[in-house]
């Protein structure tokens, strides 16, 4: 089978989360026999391709105002006009059709689509290609892709994203199969009356293989006595609740308790922390490899103020054997057990995930228990083979399946 993957961002260092899932699943894909094509936004004009790691990649230049992807900003006038030219940008659309008429492909995986807007949903459908959309985040229903605000999580779309998703909804009945990475992103679409008519919608969550993660049978073992630590890694940003974790650790004073913030954000939020900091016992560490951060930790703390729709850095701390504090937001409660692997809290109720470090901090004999229980929670997460064998799955069904297939859900 030949599938194109189409996808903001071709390079998983410029990215994140996303961009790393792309690409174990590419790569084992064509380990599998499979031909892959990605096909990328890029920052400069024309089309192009190279081949990467054995893998045919086409970058496009975005035809729009800018490239969203640069580490510098451009004013709020520039940025509204992005937004509405990426509503539906049918020149975007065309260099798709053209990508499809020199690869033929058997079937299309749509992924992020910052820089491709919605017009791919009805370019596949006139193209006569299956597709498969992967929902990696709130892109479809959300400008900023996140479905939050200063004042918190949205509950339905504002003002300014149901003018800019004007078209999304009923384009997006043009795939002929949807994926969400969490059952909350799935059904936070449906909620919004997305997908409608859509035969074909699963839930497959994301894995990582264990090269990738550095681990071994023997990593993550219980450190040496004398110090307690609470980790966070990820990014320094405001909803991703590191701000709430350093305040709650500051107040709770804890005896021979260190707080190792691992991750890299924007300057000045950056900067703000470091100062908030100042005189606790709180490290800043950088970026960190989980292999490197992971065995230094006793505790994983999740403090996600929106609605993080399957946070990596859940399932590779259970891989690792660390018990979590997560947040009850978006797609965490569906990997933290609450008492068996880790335990959950609410984010409004600062003295909830206070309680929480207290218990793990003072019980050794809750913590290995919980460590057990991470391992034996992790083998989905880290099963890239029946990961594989569902994508496999599904596109091999939309290629084969009639357009009035009957509607199915599984989690898997």
């Amino acid at each position: 089978m030949k599938i194109l993957f189409v996808h903001s961002l071709a390079d998983a260092r410029a990215g994140g989360g996303a961009e790393v899932t792309l690409w174990t699943l590419v790569r084992s894909l064509r380990e599998a026999g499979h031909e892959c094509v990605v096909l990328s936004t890029a920052p400069d004009a024309g089309l192009t391709s190279v081949t990467r790691a054995g893998v045919k990649v086409w970058y496009a230049g975005i035809k729009n105002f800018y490239w969203p992807f640069h580490q510098n900003r451009p004013g709020p006038l520039k940025r509204a006009l992005w937004h509405a030219v990426d509503m539906y940008n049918p020149l975007m659309s065309r260099v798709l059709c053209e990508v499809i008429g020199r690869e033929t492909p058997d079937v299309i995986s749509l992924h992020n689509l910052p820089g491709w807007s919605a017009a791919v949903w009805r370019a596949v459908r006139r193209c006569q290609i299956p597709s498969v959309q992967v929902l990696h985040d709130y892109y479809a229903i959300c400008a900023k892709s996140s479905m939050f605000r200063r004042s918190g999580n949205c509950r339905s779309q504002c003002a300014t994203c149901r003018m800019l998703r004007l078209p999304h909804r009923k384009l997006s009945r043009n795939v002929s199969a949807v994926v969400g990475v969490s059952r909350y992103i799935l059904d936070r679409h449906r909620q919004l009356r997305y997908f409608q008519n859509v035969g074909i919608q699963r839930v497959i969550r994301n894995v990582r293989a264990r090269e990738t993660l550095g681990i071994d049978e023997q990593t993550g073992g219980a450190r040496k006595p004398g110090v307690f630590r609470v980790g966070y890694i990820g990014r320094l940003d405001p909803n991703k609740g590191v701000g709430l974790l350093l305040e709650v650790f500051q107040r709770m004073q804890l005896p021979n308790a260190e707080l190792w913030i691992a991750g890299t954000g924007p300057d000045a939020y950056t900067k703000e922390l470091r100062k908030r900091a100042k005189g606790s016992a709180a490290r800043f560490c950088g970026y960190m490899s989980p292999s490197t951060f992971y065995p230094e930790i006793d505790v994983v703390v999740v403090p996600s103020l929106w609605n993080d729709n399957l946070p990596g850095v859940v399932f590779e701390a259970l891989a690792f054997g660390k018990p979590l504090v997560g947040s009850r937001r978006g797609g965490i409660p569906e990997m933290i057990v609450d008492g068996k692997n880790g335990r959950l809290f609410d984010p409004e109720n600062p003295r909830e995930l206070e309680a929480a470090i207290g218990e793990l901090a003072s019980n050794a004999e809750l913590r290995a228990e919980m460590t057990e229980e991470a391992r034996q929670s992790a083998r989905p997460y880290l099963d890239v083979d029946a990961w594989v064998k569902a994508y496999e799955a599904i596109y091999e069904q939309v290629v084969a399946a009639p357009e009035s297939s009957v509607r199915m859900h599984a989690d898997i």
